[in-house]
This record gives structure tokens, sequence and C-alpha cells, in this order.
């Protein structure tokens, strides 16, 4: 599969060809097969051997693979001339005591029960504010707890970095965070530097009183704002908080709030509070099953909410975050399982997770063109590759019109289309993650032979 823009492993600076050669095949491979078996991305004992080493060489930095993965995103983005970028920013950890037995060292500290080996990655993924469609990896971070790559700073500067990592990428951009990134301090530099943010309420916020009366804690304040709307959400199952899927009607209140810092004085000069705009999203009582709790979000935003539409812009674009999830989630058990990897070295299968990442965000980004009808496929593949698959969509396509491959030829919705197809998928619903990586991997086996007898 073609890979769109700059391709991360070219230009990062190398002073060995042999290196650069290496970190290519690698990523080529990476986006073939999607695993981080070093067995199963090579074609031959030799070439595990490579990668291998490629991966365990001490002058492989893991900052130079981090600017490869994120120098190739900004390009992609700057190229795109986005007047509106969204840019969600999370953190994952790499849980790998499935594998510490066939580990040496201590490169890798703990993760988040103090206990587990791993280490740490926050990503700030780009997004079309239109279609939250992934543009790339634009700002890229790795540390352990206690082992090599542990921080000089604290954990929370990492949301700091991606505020001025994204300065200057597009006219507008509004950063997108969980709760760990409701930080009163970071709403300061957000402001500072011009951009956005949309993040969830971390806490009951305290807050400065606009008059006599009014409410002093962020719950409150909600709660007595007036409802303004309804509106219909799919809702995720969460095996953790015991949430079944479901589709409920959602409750929209909204209202002006300043936030008041733990250093805020009763008399602090009104041009230093943080103002932003608070929405509650809430699930209706009669939609909540038994036993359940209701979905309850609190949303902050610097952007400006008078009217409904503008706080349901706000609450899409905050799902739009799901996205990095997304990302995370096919970096470990969905795709490409950087977790189960067997490498005896830490800090190679750090350089490996940075390589993966790139490469679970370009799956995911085109799983989410499954539907995009205007993008040429040749963004993703090559002219052959086409030539190929429209070859295949007579062996996959049915006698009804139910069965026709609806989208225009040589889309990118056309080219999913058959993947998905080649992946097993029956056309009912959208093809998911999983049903993509096995037709791209059933594809890359048939383009081999095809391309071999064409050949000739």
């Amino acid at each position: 599969m073609y890979v769109s823009g700059e391709p991360f492993g070219r230009g990062i600076g190398f002073r060995d060809q042999r290196l650069e050669s290496a970190a290519c095949r690698l990523i080529d491979a990476l986006h073939r097969f999607t695993t981080s078996t070093l067995s199963r991305l090579a074609h031959n004992r030799a070439e595990q051997v490579m990668f291998s080493r490629f991966l365990h060489n001490r002058h492989v930095h893991l900052d130079q693979l981090i600017y490869g993965a994120t120098q190739a995103g900004r390009a992609r983005v700057q190229r795109a001339e986005h007047a509106h970028l969204l840019v969600c920013s999370d953190t994952t950890e790499i849980n790998v005591k499935g594998t510490q037995g066939d580990r040496q060292g201590n490169a890798l500290g703990v993760t988040g029960n103090n206990n587990d080996p791993g280490f740490f990655i926050h990503a700030g993924l780009a997004l079309d504010a239109d279609q939250g469609r992934p543009l790339g990896c634009v700002s890229l971070q790795l540390w352990t707890r206690g082992g090599w790559v542990d921080r000089e700073t604290p954990e929370s500067e990492k949301w700091f970095k991606v505020t001025r990592d994204v300065q200057g990428l597009a006219p507008r951009i509004t950063l997108i965070h969980d709760r760990e990134g409701d930080i009163y301090d970071l709403w300061v530099q957000v402001r500072q530097r011009g951009a956005q943010m949309i993040t969830r309420a971390r806490q009951d916020r305290a807050l400065i009183p606009e008059g006599p009366g009014d409410q002093t804690r962020l719950w409150a304040k909600l709660e007595q704002a007036p409802r303004q709307g309804c509106f219909a959400l799919s809702i995720r199952a969460d095996q953790k908080k015991r949430r079944a899927a479901r589709k409920s009607q959602m409750e929209l209140r909204f209202t002006a709030v300043s936030l008041r810092s733990r250093g805020d004085q009763r008399k602090r000069p009104s041009g230093e509070r943080v103002k932003v705009n608070a929405i509650e999203v809430r699930e209706r009582a009669e939609d909540v099953p038994p036993g359940e709790q209701p979905v309850v979000w609190r949303l902050l935003t610097s952007h400006p909410v008078t009217t409904v539409e503008q706080a349901l812009q706000i609450v899409q674009w905050y799902l739009f975050r799901w996205r990095s999830e997304d990302t995370f989630s096919a970096l470990k058990t969905r795709c490409v399982d950087v977790e189960a990897s067997r490498l005896e070295s830490g800090l190679a299968l750090m350089k490996l997770a940075v390589m993966s990442l790139w490469s679970a965000a370009k799956m995911t980004e085109l799983v989410k063109h499954r539907d995009d009808t205007n993008t040429d496929a040749r963004e993703f593949f090559l002219l052959e590759e086409l030539v190929c698959l429209q070859e295949l969509l007579p062996l996959y396509e049915g006698k009804t019109q139910r069965q026709q491959n609806p989208y225009p030829v040589r889309s990118i919705a056309w080219a999913i289309w058959i993947v998905a197809r080649l992946g097993h998928w029956h056309g009912s619903g959208q093809p998911g993650l999983q049903i993509v990586r096995r037709g791209l991997e059933r594809f890359d086996a048939i383009f081999l032979g095809w391309n071999i007898n064409h050949r000739r």
C-alpha cells in the first residue's frame, strides 16, 4: 500500500545509508502487514535480521524516529492548507508484562499500576475540522517511570509541549483533551498562543462569581443553566464501567464561567481571569438502563458558545477525540499488537512503537475514508494496485444493485469497499479496522502474484 505524503523514514538524517534504507523497508513492511512480529514483517531471514539490527543499533536514536514520524504528519498538514485544524492529544501506556521474560535490562520502567513493565506514549493527532478525518501525528512523546527514558519535567508538561509543537500549523488550531488536560495554566498558555481548546472538566471547579448570588462551583452552575435542547447520541459500550452500548437522547445546557485558580485572590483583576464556556451533556433518565449511571459530560471550551448550534459543534469536535483512541487501539490489540513484541531490548521496543504508531495512524486514517467519494484512491494505493483491484472487483460484486460497489471508480471509498470484501466483509454495516486490515494483508499477497504475472 502506498503511503501518501512525505514517507516516514526518508530524510531523517541517518549518516549511514544502510540505516536509512532499513528504516524505509521496515516502515513499508509495517504498512503491509500491521504486526509487531519481525518474522512476519520480513520477506526472508536476512531482512528479519536487518530489522532487528536496525532497532537495536545504538546510532538509531529514539528522538530521530520521533522527528521522522511527526515531520511526516506536519508536512502533510501544511500541504493541505486547512484553515482550521483539530489536534487531539492523549496518552496511552504500553504494558509488556506478558513478554517481560524475553527482555533483559532495565530500559523500561513501570506502567500506571506501578508494577508491570512498560512505557508511555503521548501523541497529538491532527484532524480536519469538517469530517474529523486523521491527517497525521504532529506531536509525539515517549517516556518511562524508572527506566532509561525518564522525564526531567512533570508528566503534566506533555500537554504544554503539544501546544508549543502545533503552533503555526494552521490559521486556527483547536486542541482537544480529555479530563487529564484540564489544567488552569494550560488554559492561560493556549490563550497566549492564540489557539483554542476543548476539554472535559476534570473536577467540580471553583468559579469566580459574576455577581451576588452567582454559583461558585461548576457543577451547580451548569445544573442551574436552562436546558437548551436534546440530541441523539450512540453511546459506546464500556466493560470497565459496565456500560451497555445504546442510543440515547442527551440533554444540552451551556453557560459562560470564569475559572478560579488555586492562587486566585478574592479581588483578582478581571483581565487576569480565564473566561470559558461550559457545556453539559446529560443522558435522559428514561434512557438509562436499570443498574447503570447516566452518561454525563461537562465540557469546557474557549470557543464562543451562545447558540445550540455552536454547542453541538463543540460536542461533535470533542467526539472526534475518539480518533486518538482508535489509533492507540490499532497500535495495541486490534492491529499491530506492539505489546506482544518479543524484542530483547526495551529501548528497541520503544523505537518499534514509534514506527508502528505512525503506521497505526495511517491505518486508522484509511478506515475513516471508507465513505469518502471525493479523495482519489491514489492517495493510498499505487496505480498498479488500483488496476489489480479493478480486475478483482467482478469476483466480489453480486447480481443485484445492492451487491454492487456503489462508489465512483477509483475513489478511496471504492477501493476500501473491495479491500473490505477481501477481508470477508459481507456488506452489512460499515467495515471496521480488523476487516480492512485482513483485506489489506490478503490483497498484498494477491498483488504480489498479480504483479509477477504482469511483468513476464
